[in-house]
């Protein structure tokens, strides 16, 4: 007589599967960590970009103001300019021949509003925002806040080969870019930029320094 035999295993129960509800419950914790980490991501990113966008323009404020600074203390303190405009600022008053090569006797194309005249060198002056002064050869140089665009600091250095104006350094305050005063021969300079913070808006960005002639 055959017969049919059953063979369960004492103590051991039935393996199942996850049922609905633990997979939906399962899922749902997996998008709330993966959420948490494109938060972590996207937090980060931003701290990045912030810091990234802040010691750039921290490092342009330096480097203008290394510049400036070199340029200034290397100057001449002079309280009665004679003549009182600049000879190489005049009309052909740049790369003389026998000193610099062709094309010479250029002129510079001055600042609009520039001074006519100049009662002490350096000189600051608020309507034309240039900085002038001259070193020891007697050549002029002019640092000038918004030549062309309104967010840039351009360059006419002291040299009499050079005729033209260089970008010196861009990206500051339209406002307060560059603000200067003058006090019994000390010179004030405060250069203003911005960066982007983690919230994504413009901070402002100021370094401040104090130069005089040194002759």
């Amino acid at each position: 007589m055959t017969g049919s035999v059953s063979i369960h295993a004492a103590g051991r129960p039935e393996e199942q599967g996850f049922t609905l509800i633990e997979m939906m419950i399962g899922m749902a914790m997996g998008l709330i960590i993966l959420a948490g980490l494109t938060m972590l991501f996207v937090s980060y990113s931003d701290s990045s970009r912030a810091m990234a966008s802040r010691t750039e323009r921290m490092a342009d404020l330096y480097l203008a103001s290394h510049v400036m600074q070199a340029g200034l203390r290397e100057s001449v303190s002079n309280t009665a300019p004679s003549p009182a405009f600049p000879v190489d600022m005049g009309a052909g008053g740049r790369k003389p021949a026998g000193v610099c090569s062709s094309p010479n006797n250029l002129s510079v194309s001055l600042p609009v509003n520039y001074p006519a005249s100049f009662p002490y060198y350096p000189y600051w002056d608020a309507t034309s925002k240039t900085l002038t002064y001259q070193d020891l050869d007697g050549n002029t140089g002019v640092f000038q806040y918004q030549r062309t665009a309104s967010d840039r600091i351009y360059w006419l250095r002291p040299d009499p080969c050079v005729s033209q104006f260089e970008e010196l350094m861009r990206d500051l305050d339209v406002n307060t870019g560059m603000q200067v005063a003058i006090a019994g021969g000390v010179l004030t300079v405060s250069l203003t930029s911005s960066y982007i913070t983690e919230g994504k808006k413009s901070s402002s960005l100021s370094l401040t320094f104090k130069t005089w002639p040194r002759n």
